[in-house]
């Protein structure tokens, strides 16, 4: 397996959050923005997603939003662009298991 250099930032935009997440072949991909809303006592989430043709970005994206969102109860756009060419299963799960413990880390 090929070693994958995920790198995520994130930055406070007036009350907004804003999330990058891309590895070395970086680009936008993907461009989720998630709200709260309130519906009977509990705090869900809307989803506006914007995918480049052909990518899947948003898999990634949208998990981090609804993390964000369900956190800090404010507007949060994740844009993504993870790129390897020929990707293995084995590293999709490298990266989803990144993604899972990194959310952890917001």
């Amino acid at each position: 397996m090929r070693g994958i250099c995920m790198k995520r930032t994130i930055e406070w935009m007036g009350k907004d959050l804003v999330i990058h997440v891309y590895n070395e072949n970086g680009h936008i991909g993907s461009v989720v923005t998630g709200e709260p809303y309130i519906k009977e006592n509990e705090t869900h989430v809307t989803f506006n997603t914007w995918n480049q043709l052909g990518h899947k970005d948003d898999i990634v994206a949208t998990m981090y939003v609804k993390a964000a969102v369900m956190k800090y109860h404010c507007v949060v756009s994740c844009i993504c662009g993870i790129h390897l060419d020929h990707i293995t299963p084995l590293e999709m799960q490298a990266i989803f298991n990144w993604v899972k413990e990194d959310i952890k880390t917001l």
